[in-house]
């Protein structure tokens, strides 16, 4: 009977992945689907302790033993969610309501030729979108300044822009009004944590090779790299995190499994 050869298994992995993140105990508290990740690599650096004899005038080696593992890796995401986005940020993901409610005295000291954001505060630098009947007064009493004459607005991002050669001078007091659309929307921002905790699980699907599902109990994520906010090309925007693989107390670092088939 001839020797039996070992089938090689090849794989072209492909998958979803989830991050799971904890609260501020320690404790899991659901998985986000972070959508399209074109890559997700784990990269393994050991260190060993080394004996050398010193009994010959040759000094071999006669021990060696290892006494540390480093496991890292890296994760790209292209899916361009605002609750990726807070990831990437280590911030936060809200929904804002914005309410229906009439602006008339908005005040703010304006310059020919240059643009103004509505509704923009300390809480609120975005300012308001989606607005209505917008109106440009003086402060000191007076007519209303003519849209298309004096100002030029983009209702759709709610900014006005003091147009040159109008009636409106250098350094004038305005009064903006202006009425908002009422609606939800999402709302991002940054903040002061440098580095995401939780757990990371990908469910494969590959193009080839057996189906085997990933699970690291306890990682790091650091974003990493550039954030493109404009581009010429075509390319569609990455977002990279650092990535480290930590041994839980009770668990491993890694689990990778396949999938039961019934017999």
């Amino acid at each position: 009977m001839p020797i039996l050869h070992e089938k090689s298994q090849y794989l072209i992995p492909r998958g979803r992945a989830y991050f799971d993140p904890f609260d501020a105990s320690e404790r899991l508290t659901g998985e986000i689907d972070l959508g399209n990740c074109p890559g997700i690599s784990l990269t393994i650096e050991t260190e060993k302790a080394e004996h050398f004899s010193s009994q010959t005038g040759l000094r071999e080696k006669d021990g060696s033993w290892l006494v540390q593992v480093q496991r890292t890796g890296s994760l790209q995401c292209d899916n361009f969610s605002p609750r990726n986005a807070a990831l990437w940020l280590t911030g936060s993901h809200e929904i804002k309501t914005q309410a229906a409610t009439p602006v008339t005295d908005e005040e703010r000291t304006v310059l020919p030729g240059r643009q103004y954001q509505l509704g923009a505060t300390a809480a609120n630098p975005l300012g308001v979108r989606n607005v209505t009947n917008i109106t440009v007064s003086p402060k000191a009493g007076g007519s209303a300044y003519v849209a298309g004459t004096d100002y030029n607005v983009d209702s759709e991002t709610g900014r006005v822009q003091i147009l040159e050669g109008g009636a409106i001078t250098d350094a004038t007091a305005v009064l903006f009004g202006y009425t908002p659309v009422a609606g939800k929307f999402e709302s991002v921002k940054s903040g002061a944590k440098s580095e995401l905790t939780g757990a990371l699980r990908v469910v494969s699907d590959n193009a080839t090779g057996g189906n085997r599902d990933w699970y690291l109990p306890k990682v790091t994520l650091t974003a990493s790299g550039d954030l493109t906010l404009i581009a010429e090309g075509t390319d569609v925007v990455v977002m990279e995190f650092e990535l480290e693989a930590l041994k839980p107390a009770n668990a491993e670092a890694i689990y990778c499994d396949g999938r039961p088939v019934a017999p």
